[in-house]
């Protein structure tokens, strides 16, 4: 800042500091005079520094070092969303309709399986004469059927012939009422003047043995009590085929 006039007080301290500096006469200044002093023989000292004469120097201001600070931006991974495992519905093979013609049964080449007096029966083929019941659990009678060179043994040993290739042997025998079908079961019926083989329902074979065959059956269908090939397993009857015989 420029300063053309200074007080008187100053003034004084100005001409002290030339009477030290300088042998020159002490001036003696008259309280109230106003004394003009050149600004270009002020030396200003700030801090340790001594400036150039007559230059104003203006205080350093450090400004702080403000860095911006590091705002990493949140870690928002989208949600990993699977998709659904959707298995495929399995499709089942149509099954056969009410007296589609089906292939005939084949008989075991030595026997059907034996049989226990009482119990669950056992996993197994066996020879079986159906008497009716409820539809889900038939009424029936197992004997043990035998076939090819058995037939003729057995029948030798019980006195009688082998006829057409089947001997059954009709003790023991065993009346069984609660032996069910599963709902899947694969039940068929012969014709008995045709010989051709025919899938029908449970229903069905109740309806047909009590009475006569449902409209989809063939005009030329009749049923007869021919036995039945009965498969067996998890104590449930899985198949129920019936054999055309002689």
């Amino acid at each position: 800042m420029n300063i053309r006039r200074i007080t008187i007080a100053t003034a004084i301290i100005a001409a002290m500091g030339l009477s030290a500096c300088s042998s020159e006469t002490k001036r003696s200044i008259d309280a109230g005079t106003v004394v003009t002093v050149d600004p270009a023989a002020i030396t200003t000292v700030v801090g340790d520094a001594t400036t150039v004469p007559g230059a104003v120097v203006a205080p350093v201001t450090a400004v702080p070092a403000t860095a911006p600070m590091a705002t990493a931006p949140p870690a928002t991974a989208p949600p990993a969303t699977a998709p659904p495992a959707t298995t495929p519905p399995v499709s089942l093979a149509p099954g056969p309709n009410l007296y589609d013609e089906v292939l005939a049964p084949r008989t075991p080449t030595t026997h059907t399986d034996p049989f226990n007096s009482s119990g669950t029966l056992a996993n197994g083929v066996y020879w079986v004469i159906y008497q009716g019941g409820e539809t889900m659990t038939p009424t029936i009678r197992v004997v043990q059927a035998f076939f090819g060179a058995e037939c003729e043994t057995q029948a030798v040993a019980a006195g009688e012939e082998c006829l057409n290739d089947i001997f059954v042997l009709g003790v023991p025998s065993r009346e069984i009422e609660d032996l069910a079908f599963t709902n899947d079961v694969y039940l068929t019926v012969a014709s008995s003047g045709t010989q051709r083989q025919y899938w029908i329902t449970p229903d069905e074979l109740r309806s047909v043995r009590a009475s006569s065959a449902s409209d989809p059956a063939p005009a030329d269908f009749s049923f007869a009590g021919f036995p039945f090939l009965m498969t067996v397993q998890g104590g449930r009857i899985t198949k129920f085929e019936q054999v055309w015989v002689p």
